[in-house]
């Protein structure tokens, strides 16, 4: 699921890093994303927003997909939205990622898909270390994942595992993993880079060629 790049977002973040680069940030850290993911052997969706942001998107992703637009007032609406649209189009497990994954491993998300093919109906999360999740996987849509959640909030995956509880889901955890929302983070980006791990290299290109406060934003703000 991802914003044209072109278009507001990562506010806060920009704000934190003090850069006029948001674009270039927004642009680095999704194609990263999708770099990430497009390894991965199945089928693909963008689901794009705002609606005339289509464009943008597929001029930006390096792979075959199907290309919908989001549809929905809220974050909730928008997720829930995206996987009925995905199942009705003959998508029979699902997995939603957002766009500021720059060094997501492809593996989990193929981690994700293999245990959704088993018999029994199971909720794929991948937690976040901020209390959200970074990934669902789902084979079939249930209002009550996406309706009543705070999203936004540290809360996010208690309350989905507890409404999944209540449909008598199997709820199964992929390890913990980052999402970039903080300018700590970039730095995160820079040491798993540093490791040796052939990833996130827009997004650590933007960050070495940014204004050196820009830089020191990312390197002062605690994790």
């Amino acid at each position: 699921m991802a914003r044209a790049p072109s278009c507001e977002g990562k506010s806060r973040l920009i704000r934190q890093l003090r850069t006029s680069d948001g674009a270039g940030l927004r642009t680095a850290l999704l194609r990263d994303t999708l770099a990430a993911v497009a390894p991965i052997d199945a089928r693909k969706a963008m689901l794009y927003t705002p609606l005339d942001g289509g464009a943008e998107i597929r001029r930006m992703t390096p792979f075959d997909a199907m290309f919908l637009a989001q549809r929905g007032a809220t974050l909730g609406e928008r997720m829930r939205n995206a996987a009925s649209d995905l199942v009705a189009r003959g998508f029979g497990r699902v997995v939603l990622v957002g766009a500021d994954l720059p060094t997501l491993p492809a593996a989990y998300v193929e981690d994700a898909l293999e245990r959704l093919t088993r018999p029994q109906e199971s909720l794929v999360l991948g937690p976040a270390e901020d209390g959200g999740y970074y990934l669902i996987g789902l084979t079939h849509v249930h209002d009550e994942l996406f309706d009543g959640i705070p999203w936004g909030t540290p809360d996010v995956l208690r309350c989905t595992q507890e409404a999944a509880a209540a449909l008598r889901l199997t709820v199964e955890l992929l390890p913990i993993w980052y999402d970039v929302d903080l300018p700590s983070d970039l730095q995160r980006v820079l040491h798993r880079t540093a490791e040796g791990f052939p990833v996130a290299n827009h997004t650590r290109t933007w960050l070495e060629a940014a204004h050196p406060t820009v830089r020191v934003s990312s390197e002062n703000e605690s994790p």
